[in-house]
């Protein structure tokens, strides 16, 4: 079974999170999730208040798994635990901080010290806006472990004609990480972007 773990804090974009999540389980993917309690107070002002529940996030995915952030005994806590990987989106810098000195006090941040420690991929989708030098540190020190930063940036060049195709964007570049193939936005050197280019 192919599993990926997806953890979701407190900071904006969530819908970004609601967004990979449907993609992964229409790939065939069985997603471990785990929300913090702050995740889903950024659920219910961005998205509605009925998202402040983790099952009304997931509704109807049926290939989820949700673990509680508190259960720092749960499956995607262990080394053994046989997952692909893991995306955190949208990381908050709190998270971020967390994860760089190892700070395994939740289920989320231990999810991720087992990711790094067992060398897979660790996608974090870092939210602030500016970031400060301290932000830009943890990040780099993250970096240097082994994990890779995924800005949630648009890319004009698409010529984006709504949020979503924004968004499709950046879960784009999520799954570009994790080396899952899609079809969310069109590729650079493609037909419609060369023709783009070639007109000016």
């Amino acid at each position: 079974m192919k599993r990926m773990v997806v953890g979701v804090s407190g900071a904006s974009g969530i819908v970004l999170a609601y967004k990979l999540l449907r993609v992964l389980a229409e790939k065939g993917y069985h997603i471990d999730c785990v929300m913090s309690k702050h995740a889903l107070y950024a659920a219910s002002l961005e998205m509605g208040k009925e998202y402040a529940s983790s099952a009304k996030f997931i509704e109807p995915l049926n290939t989820v798994t949700v673990h509680s952030n508190q259960d720092v005994g749960c499956s995607i806590c262990s080394g053994s635990f046989p997952s692909l990987g893991m995306v955190i989106i949208p990381c908050s810098m709190g998270t971020v901080a967390a994860i760089a000195c190892g700070l395994a006090d939740n289920a989320l941040r231990r999810a991720a010290d087992v990711t790094l420690k067992e060398r897979r991929p660790l996608v974090i989708v870092p939210r602030e806006c500016p970031l400060s030098s301290l932000h830009l540190e943890n990040l780099l020190r993250l970096s240097n472990l082994g994990a890779t930063i995924v800005p949630p940036i648009p890319a004009w060049y698409t010529q984006p004609k709504s949020v979503d195709d924004i968004e499709n964007f950046i879960v784009g570049r999520v799954l570009d990480a994790l080396k899952i193939d899609h079809a969310l936005y069109p590729r650079w050197g493609e037909d419609q972007l060369s023709s783009i280019f070639a007109a000016h």
